[in-house]
């Protein structure tokens, strides 16, 4: 029997998601656009909330485990973030991209519709355009089509950021 095919990984990237829906969004993107075999390792983790201050530390005490070549968190803009966790972000070149004013703002907008400027509305507008809490690969597939992602990325910065981490080094 021959020897195991080794996958080589030689880009690795770390996307911490605020909370459940954001960490199911990112899983989607990363089956759509990520491989086997790509050379991209993704890891997705869910830092459970608790603001914007919790989520980047959160990350960057996972870098204390293992050594990525990038780091991005998503998270809502509706709650400020410390100047200090600003800094320290900088400093262990944590990404940050964030969702205004939450990641219903953010699907809204990928999807063209009007978001407005807070978290309740928002989350409101999106329960009358979704059907559902998107928590599963088929309900953002049927959704967020991936020809539906390509062509609203330079539209919606944030998107296009997040996708833009993903290509090979990414921007």
């Amino acid at each position: 029997m021959p020897a195991p095919t080794r996958r080589s990984v030689s880009y690795t990237v770390l996307l911490v998601g605020e909370g459940t829906t954001e960490q199911a969004f990112l899983r989607y993107i990363k089956s759509l656009y990520i491989s086997r075999g790509c050379g991209v390792g993704v890891t997705i983790r869910n830092a459970r909330g608790k603001g914007p201050d919790h989520v980047v530390d959160y990350a960057i005490r996972q870098c204390r485990n293992a050594a990525y070549d990038r780091v991005v968190v998503l998270l809502d803009t509706d709650l400020e973030m410390s100047a200090a966790v600003r800094r320290r972000a900088r400093t262990k070149k944590v990404q940050i991209i964030g969702s205004t004013p939450c990641v219903e703002g953010l699907l809204l907008a990928i999807l063209g519709e009007h978001v407005p400027a807070t978290s309740a509305e928002c989350k409101q507008r999106y329960g009358g355009v979704l059907p559902a809490r998107l928590m599963l690969l088929e309900d953002y597939s049927e959704h967020f089509p991936k020809n539906l992602l390509d062509g609203r990325r330079a539209e919606v910065p944030e998107l296009g950021e997040l996708l833009g981490c993903l290509s090979f080094g990414g921007s």
